[in-house]
């Protein structure tokens, strides 16, 4: 169930950035995007992995009086982050900070129970193991940006890749081990 909330999750977030008609037309028959306003792409990817507190400012909640497990749990994780901001979401809470220059999301059932974490970063702090082995396989592609999905059973980057002609999103699992996601050519 977790697994496929996390992918339904991901498929969600790059759906959406990809709806924009006015920066974004088809192209083949492969599912392949290709995007006429690189700048404009990359725009929308940052505002919606790194957050924007305008889209849900209203759903600012004090959490103290909806769940102390989830603080407590949060506290445990996290100690005291900086500039943490808590939402009530429609299955829960989810807290935004950052934390070691990384961009963190935790999220949580309506009970207070942690369900996973997604942590945003560039490319120096994923870890060396990791990093090999995307660079093995597409090494002459940049890494632009990395989502770390932690839940109880689970460790998968995303690792969002680049070259001249195109953007790759690759799934990539504790062990090395990876798949293309989604696939879009520049104009």
């Amino acid at each position: 169930m977790k697994k496929t909330l996390i992918a339904l999750a991901i498929t969600s977030i790059s759906f959406a950035t990809f709806t924009n008609a006015n920066s974004a037309s088809a192209q083949g028959t492969n599912n392949v995007i290709a995007f006429a306003d690189t700048r404009a792409f990359t725009k929308s990817i940052q505002s919606l992995v790194l957050f924007n507190d305008s889209i849900i400012a209203a759903n600012v909640v004090d959490l103290n009086k909806n769940s102390i497990r989830a603080i407590k749990d949060f506290k445990n994780r996290f100690g005291t982050a900086p500039n943490e901001k808590w939402y009530k979401i429609r299955d829960g809470f989810v807290s935004y900070f950052t934390l070691d220059g990384s961009a963190n999301r935790v999220f949580y059932d309506r009970k207070g129970h942690w369900e996973y974490t997604l942590k945003s970063y560039i490319e120096d702090k994923l870890p060396r193991d990791i990093r090999a082995s995307v660079k093995r396989i597409y090494y002459d592609y940049e890494i632009t940006l990395i989502q770390e999905i932690q839940s109880a059973n689970n460790l998968v980057y995303i690792v969002h890749v680049e070259d001249k002609t195109s953007f790759k999103n690759l799934r990539v699992s504790e062990n090395g081990e990876i798949d293309v996601m989604q696939e879009f050519n520049k104009k």
